[in-house]
């Protein structure tokens, strides 16, 4: 009887924590802007040359770029992502350089950032 109490206790006492452990509040990335240009590396590699610039007071880190080779109706044929080293400072940039594999046939690609997190506390 007594370890039913405190084992009804312990989980009464761990549920809040279970709940604010799955609290996900989303960030856009609406400050954040990728330029780029391509460049083809024989007849199977193109790599990717850009800048991801933030336009917020805020320091970004984590950043990941995602960049797809795209076919004339849009479907994605290849695809490469890179990390951006270190933190996008704010009102500032960071470079980035991404290898993909290409089949050849690709027409035009699209470089986007897939994941991000603002420094909290800035």
């Amino acid at each position: 009887m007594i370890r039913r109490a405190v084992l009804a206790g312990l989980l009464a006492a761990l549920l809040p924590l279970a709940g604010a452990a799955q609290t996900f509040t989303p960030q856009s990335s609406a400050g954040l802007t990728v330029s780029f240009t391509t460049e083809r590396a024989g007849g199977s590699r193109v790599l990717v040359f850009g800048d991801i610039r933030n336009a917020t007071n805020t320091p970004a880190e984590h950043v990941v770029i995602l960049a797809e080779g795209l076919d004339e109706g849009g479907r994605v044929l290849s695809r490469g992502r890179c990390y951006v080293a270190g933190t996008v400072p704010p009102r500032g940039s960071a470079p980035f350089e991404i290898r993909l594999s290409s089949g050849g046939s690709e027409k035009k690609y699209r470089v986007q950032v897939e994941a991000f997190q603002f420094l909290q506390g800035n």
